[in-house]
């Protein structure tokens, strides 16, 4: 990271936490410059919401915002970033029947080996 990069990272860091809003410019520079990782909440014809997780010194904050999906959408950038920590979670699904089915032949089919 050049040094210009350094300064900007801990004047957001300082405005974050300080409890000072961040511009839609700052917030667009923080999502271009500190993305580590990004989920698309919700999805429609036009736009779609996205959750993307930025890192700015020792701790990873998240922006909610709105991606237009085409040429006559703008973005909206307009939420403040929040402090969020990474969980890894044990997620229980349903699924049809035929698959655990299918699931139960391949398991099968591996103790041959």
């Amino acid at each position: 990271m050049n040094e210009e990069m350094k300064v900007f990272a801990e004047e957001i860091y300082e405005k974050i936490t300080n409890g000072v809003e961040l511009s839609e410019d700052e917030l667009r520079e923080v999502l271009n410059c500190f993305e580590v990782d990004e989920e698309v909440t919700d999805k429609n014809r036009w736009d779609e919401d996205v959750t993307t997780i930025v890192r700015i010194g020792d701790k990873y904050f998240a922006i909610d915002w709105r991606r237009g999906l085409t040429e006559n959408q703008d973005n909206c950038i307009e939420n403040q970033p929040y402090e969020v920590l990474k969980k890894t979670k044990t997620v229980t699904d349903w699924v049809p029947v035929s698959w655990e089915q299918n699931e139960d032949e391949d398991d099968e089919d591996d103790e041959d080996y």
